[in-house]
């Protein structure tokens, strides 16, 4: 199998796993009757784990241009995943905030990298 065919399988799985998290979230809010906060908990959760599968997926090295921009999107994810870690100012309920802010949007750039949003 060559690399480029090999990488447009691992672009088709990578971008089947982020669909899947999105329509998963779009379920928690079309037939959901949780309260807003628990919601958001579940989204993100949602996010996180379609986030991990996407690391998963893609490989350390490959010749695919959008692979290559989520492989980024994920290195970004985790240096200021990392940066919010060592913060000794930021209050423990304002770090999980800022946590679900980051992983929020680094999954909004990667479905928009996909082009699913």
């Amino acid at each position: 199998m060559s690399s480029v065919t090999g990488d447009s399988a691992v672009l088709a799985r990578v971008r089947d796993a982020v669909a899947q998290a999105i329509e998963e979230r779009r379920g928690l809010v079309a037939f959901s009757r949780l309260e807003a906060v628990e919601m958001d908990r579940r989204a993100r959760a949602v996010e996180r784990d379609a986030l991990d599968q996407v690391r998963r997926l893609v490989p350390v090295a490959g010749t695919d241009q959008q692979l290559d921009q989520v492989r980024l999107r994920l290195v970004r994810l985790d240096a200021a995943l990392e940066e919010l870690n060592v913060r000794q100012d930021v209050p423990e309920p304002s770090r999980g905030l800022e946590r679900d802010d980051i992983t929020w949007r680094a999954f909004e750039d990667i479905s928009w990298l996909l082009g699913l949003t």
